[in-house]
Parts: structure tokens; sequence; C-alpha cells
């Protein structure tokens, strides 16, 4: 299968791996992040060459091996958003838990002084005034989005975190099945498999209160 990784393995490199990895993170668009292991080659002059453009400001150092790229401003690169970071750092199947998840969907405006992320893995050290917390690699596995997670997070923790009336947030699940932003079948088969009951005594409240989100599914 092809690689889809930037080789700079002799003799398809030309010119210095500095030059190289210069003209990669150029044809980066913006807002975006890159990985040092995302280039093949010799790891020593590849992390440098990576460390001087974040010196020249062209490239930010979010954690070791992980930089972004961002937009040029009058006062620097923009920086990323605190959940992009933690989304990328939490990778596939990953999503906000607790607070963080109810402020994605829109059913708090309360901001979480810490953002914390639901990762179907092992947990990575913490960033900054982000966590993680491990939940089932089933959620991996079925390529849940954000919003999905968020949605089996906010089942997990109940009305607690929920600004008005429990049924608003059925509203906005059943909204964002019917926008496709989650899938009301993928949750379904999700929430058999979480080891939470709360997780699957309020999925049947939400249907039952929802019956197009059984219709979807």
């Amino acid at each position: 299968m092809k690689s889809d990784r930037f080789s700079l393995q002799y003799p398809v490199m030309r010119g210095s791996i500095a030059e190289r990895v210069g003209e990669y993170v150029a044809a980066l668009p913006e807002r975006s992040f890159v990985e040092v292991r995302d280039i093949d080659g010799p790891r020593g002059p590849i992390e440098s060459a990576f460390s001087r453009l974040a010196a020249k400001g062209e490239l930010w150092r979010v954690r070791k091996g992980l930089y972004w790229k961002g937009a040029p401003t009058r006062l620097g690169m923009s920086r990323p958003r605190r959940e992009e970071v933690a989304l990328r750092l939490g990778g596939p199947g990953s999503g906000p838990a607790g607070v963080a998840a109810s402020l994605w969907l829109g059913v708090t405006s309360q901001l979480p002084a810490t953002f914390v992320v639901a990762v179907p893995r092992r947990v990575p050290s913490p960033w900054r005034h982000v966590r993680f917390t491990q939940r089932s690699v089933e959620r991996l596995l079925r390529g849940l989005t954000p919003s999905e997670v968020a949605v089996l997070e906010v089942l997990r923790a109940g009305p607690a975190i929920v600004e008005g009336s429990w049924d608003r947030f059925g509203e906005v699940v059943a909204q964002l099945a019917e926008d496709g932003e989650v899938r009301p079948a993928v949750l379904r088969d999700q929430v058999a498999d979480e080891h939470h009951s709360g997780v699957r005594s309020r999925w049947s409240q939400l249907c039952d209160e929802h019956p197009s989100l059984l219709a979807a599914a």
C-alpha cells in the first residue's frame, strides 16, 4: 500500500533536509497540524529542521513532535484553539467529555476551566488546561465523531451538566441526527457496548421521547 508519508530518504532527497522540510511545511494549508513523524528520514536532522522553523515563527510547537501551522497575523502566527489541540492529541474516536461535551453541543454556556477529552486508547499526558479520560476502544472501531462522543458523554454525566431541561438535550440530539451530524444507528450500537449503565438508560429515555432517533437508527 502506498504511504502518504513524505520521504526524505536517499536518493529521493534533493537539497538539504532543512530545505525539504521547509518545502513540505510551506505546502501545508494554514490552520493545520504537522508531526515530525509525518516525514520519513533521519530523525535528528528532521527534528532540528522543525525546531528552526518554529524559532523563525513559521510553526508553533504544541509538544514534542507535534507542530501547528497557523495563519500569519500582525501579531505573529495564529494559535490553535484549545479544543483543536485537545482533539488532535486525543486522536480518532475521541471527543469532549463532561462540561466540555455540553458546551460542544450547545446545552450549556459554562466554560470549563479544564477541557476534558474522552479517548478510546491509552490516555495521553495532559496538555496545559486539557486532560484525558479513557473510554472503550469500540468508539475508535466505529469511527465516532467528536459530536457523537459528546452525546455519549452527556448521557453518561446526566442532567447535572445541562442548562435548563433535559428535554433540551434531546431536542439538540434529534436535530443533529436530522442534519446528519450524528448517526443514531452508530450511537445505538455504541450505547449497547458502553459500560456505564446511565448511558444505556438515558439513551432509551431519549429515544422514547424523540421517536425520530429510533426511526433514523
